[in-house]
């Protein structure tokens, strides 16, 4: 049953659905207006009306809507580039990770689902606006005890250490490396997202001179197919350029100058 408090994704069609939480007040849409109060006791897969009897399903919202309706200050990660970030990353429950640039809370929503019911993400940003938005999303979908929020510029180190996992999204990657390193676990890894082939150059050659090994950058494209009878084709519109992702995993000091440059492993 649905109570009062709970996150219902409600549905209609590709251009009307609502990411809500459920409590006293109305839902205004251009179908008429839906009194929240009335779906508390109903269940998940059922309807509500419209006051203009059009129905709209109650769906339980997955983590794609979750990350794709919070409230933005920032450029966001989106969802196909979050889905390898934890398929990459090592992430599980319990686990104690770390970012660097809060943004708006697209990751910190995604890790915190992964690392509940007894990790823990700090998340650091030294913007105070970006900071509380995303403190605000992250409340909203009631994952506040598993985030920590930092209002800090890293600059040497993370108050941090033995973490699992570092993720570092802002403008100038470099500077966050050495601090990534200290922060880590060693075997563990850190990951980063590049806007441009200078930043990611830039980057790589700075992983690679701190003792990073298992160097990887991809960029993930995904496009929709519009399934119709007769005219099944792509969508004409496609998610473009985000970013480049680079992963790079931590070795041990002791370990150092026997691993692979990038220009190493290319074949001839």
């Amino acid at each position: 049953m649905i109570k009062e408090g709970d996150m219902v994704y409600l549905y209609k069609d590709e251009r009307r659905n609502y990411l809500v939480k459920i409590q006293g007040g109305r839902l205004h849409t251009d179908l008429g207006f839906l009194e929240l109060k009335d779906i508390i006791g109903k269940e998940y897969g059922e309807y509500a009306e419209t006051n203009l009897k059009h129905a709209f399903y109650i769906l339980r919202p997955d983590l794609h809507e979750l990350v794709m309706k919070i409230k933005r200050k920032t450029q966001i990660l989106y969802p196909k580039d979050i889905g390898i970030i934890l398929t990459k990353a090592n992430i599980f429950p319990g686990a104690r990770v770390i970012e660097s640039g809060a943004g708006s809370g697209a990751l910190t929503t995604a890790m915190a689902n992964f690392v509940r019911p007894n990790g823990k993400v700090y998340s650091y940003d030294r913007n105070e606006e970006f900071l509380e938005n995303a403190k605000k999303n992250i409340e909203r979908y009631g994952l506040s005890e598993y985030v920590e929020f930092k209002l800090r510029e890293v600059t040497d180190s993370y108050d941090e250490s033995e973490v699992d996992f570092v993720m570092i999204d802002i403008g100038s990657q470099w500077d966050l490396i050495d601090a990534a390193y200290k922060a880590l676990k060693g075997g563990s890894r850190l990951a980063t997202i590049c806007p441009t082939f200078e930043q990611l150059t830039k980057t790589v050659f700075a992983l690679e001179e701190k003792g990073f090994i298992n160097i990887e950058t991809e960029e993930i494209l995904v496009r929709k197919i519009l399934v119709r009878r007769g005219k099944t084709r792509p969508e004409q519109r496609i998610p473009s350029h985000t970013g480049w992702l680079v992963f790079a995993s931590k070795i041990s000091k002791k370990a150092h100058g026997t691993q692979t440059t990038q220009e190493d492993a290319q074949p001839l």
